[in-house]
């Protein structure tokens, strides 16, 4: 709708493009919007997008790239209670504690990340929040190969616990598996509490570039349990040194400060 006004208003005046996903899913609908997506981008004098990586992949804006900027997500730290984050962490004594949150639908490739769980030695625990329709084949996924003890379905996560479950967990993982996941804001999240992260390489997605490769964590292939099983192993073997450079990141690239700040020096460089 702000397309068509936007083309309708006869508007002169310079416009800023703010690009965050492709239309994947709605394709029919595509073939309607079409021309005035094809209009817009031409019309736009500036496209954001939040990441360089998605910017370069998309198909639309092929011809466009000199006027793409890339601004990345920021925001504020996530600020836990250490009494909450430790008290989430006495549930699971010894173990070292895999964290994930999301909707429980097939593009999030939780199925893979249960699969990686049971290739991992009894001392990594498995914490999965959040709620959708997958949940009974999850649960049944996780009967079959015998994790009942192992894997924690927490369902809705209330927004004053989530933040202790970042401090609580020794790294996070994010297992997406399709071009739906565009940026992860997840993974910043747990950056900013010093976790470290491991993230899928999906292709045409930001997700694997948020998480850069050996200095917050790790990416893998999605869909392939036996990688993401391996690096979770790597990360929660060098997790200290990865979670200080995941703040690193967190602060350099990730903050809502710099974000604010990245967005204005565009609208004010037009």
């Amino acid at each position: 709708m702000a397309a068509l006004a936007l083309r309708l208003s006869g508007f002169r005046g310079k416009v800023v493009l703010h690009w965050h996903s492709d239309i994947l899913s709605q394709r029919l609908l595509l073939l309607l919007y079409r021309p005035l997506q094809s209009w817009l981008i031409r019309r736009a004098d500036v496209i954001v997008g939040t990441t360089p990586a998605y910017l370069q992949a998309s198909p639309w804006l092929e011809g466009v790239q000199d006027k793409c900027v890339a601004v990345p997500i920021g925001i504020e730290p996530v600020r836990f209670d250490p009494d909450k984050a430790q008290a989430f962490r006495d549930r699971y004594p010894g173990k070292r504690i895999i964290l994930s949150v999301g909707r429980l639908v097939p593009y999030k490739g939780f199925r893979y990340l249960v699969d990686a769980l049971g290739r991992l030695p009894d001392a990594y625990h498995l914490v999965i929040g959040g709620t959708g329709p997958l949940r009974d084949e999850l649960e049944a996924q996780i009967r079959e190969n015998g994790l009942d003890s192992r894997v924690t379905l927490l369902g809705y996560v209330p927004s004053e616990d989530l933040p202790s479950w970042f401090g609580a967990c020794d790294l996070f993982v994010l297992s997406s598996v399709m071009k739906t996941e565009a940026f992860g804001i997840v993974l910043i999240e747990a950056m900013s509490c010093g976790k470290p992260v491991v993230a899928t390489r999906i292709p045409g997605s930001g997700v694997s570039w948020v998480n850069q490769e050996g200095v917050s964590g790790l990416n893998v292939s999605p869909a392939d349990a036996a990688a993401l099983a391996e690096a979770i192993r790597r990360v929660a073997d060098g997790r200290e040194r990865f979670g200080a450079d995941a703040r690193s990141l967190f602060e350099e690239r990730y903050t809502f400060d710099g974000m604010i700040d990245g967005i204005l020096a565009v609208y004010h460089s037009i």
